[in-house]
């Protein structure tokens, strides 16, 4: 829509792209869509070949042209003035997970691996910050300073190198969540967090750490195929609508401290959020890597207590 007049969508070359965001009042240029064919913003555009001697330029289907149009309003709209490429990226995935008929697969594998390069991406001080709250979030209350500044340092080191020690992070978390002295002879006794679901283990915080983390180093490679990619979404659709129809539910049984957890996102860049994060959970699943994780830091849990 322009307006309130309806917009009929024709199919374009790049120059016509460009023209669009020109009409806009925003700055355009071709180096521009080729650079959003290559992050995943946009598919590969498709040869039209018009004679035995020569072609047309490539063109856009009309949906692709409007996806530029769309992309770009709300990038504008932003009022941080421009918002960043990433969270353009979570609005064109958010689009490949719930319609078949906007983004092909091809551009989503592109697209997963801009967002997966941009995951995690952050300046020193706020990735210090995340983690200073992270630990206070995993620490029992009478866990000492040393025990705080050691889960920060490993927590930060990992976060840094993008290498994650599950021995020397279950021991760090395991003493930050649980700080007492065990008995000799006697099992350790640790306690699980609260969470939206249930008591949580440390464990369990570690492993989907560890999980999340291999899956975006598979993306960023582009190492699962789109036939992965297209298998794995047919699992999500129905888990996460099932999910979205009870959630009214879940806010009110978790009214209180985590009611915020199951409230419905305003926007839709919100919305793509959510789904996009949930997407790489489920994921990291499908690929076996949940429960690999798992396997290692009960290995490294039960190390702990000999």
């Amino acid at each position: 829509m322009k307006g309130n007049q309806a917009t009929t969508w024709t199919e374009g070359t790049s120059a016509d792209l460009v023209a669009d965001a020109l009409a806009m009042g925003v700055k355009a240029s071709l180096r521009m869509v080729t650079s959003w064919v290559e992050d995943g913003m946009l598919a590969n555009p498709e040869p039209r070949k018009t004679s035995a001697h020569g072609s047309d330029p490539r063109i856009f289907p009309p949906r692709q042209r409007e996806l530029f149009t769309r992309l770009l309003e709300a990038r504008e709209r932003s009022p941080l003035g421009r918002i960043p490429q990433r969270a353009l990226i979570r609005v064109v995935l958010f689009l490949w997970l719930i319609d078949d008929t906007i983004v092909p697969t091809p551009q989503a594998r592109r697209a997963w691996r801009t967002h997966a390069r941009a995951a995690g991406q952050t300046t020193a001080v706020r990735r210090g910050q995340n983690v200073r709250t992270l630990v206070e979030q995993l620490a029992h209350p009478s866990a000492t300073h040393k025990q705080r500044r050691a889960a920060q340092l490993v927590i930060e080191e990992g976060e840094r190198t993008g290498r994650i020690d599950i021995n020397r992070l279950t021991s760090v978390l395991t003493e930050l969540n649980s700080p007492w002295s065990t008995q000799p002879g006697m099992p350790r006794i640790e306690r699980a967090l609260p969470g939206p679901f249930g008591p949580i283990s440390v464990q369990h915080h570690i492993a989907m750490w560890k999980a999340r983390q291999q899956t975006f180093r598979s993306l960023r490679h582009e190492e699962i195929d789109e036939t992965e990619l297209d298998r794995v979404r047919t699992v999500y659709r129905p888990s996460w609508a099932d999910y979205q129809a009870s959630r009214p539910a879940m806010a009110t049984i978790g009214a209180g401290e985590f009611a915020a957890y199951f409230a419905e996102p305003d926007t839709m860049e919100g919305h793509a959020i959510e789904a996009v994060d949930a997407f790489v959970g489920t994921l990291a699943g499908e690929l076996g890597l949940i429960e690999a994780a798992s396997h290692a830091t009960e290995s490294a849990r039960l190390r702990l207590t000999h």
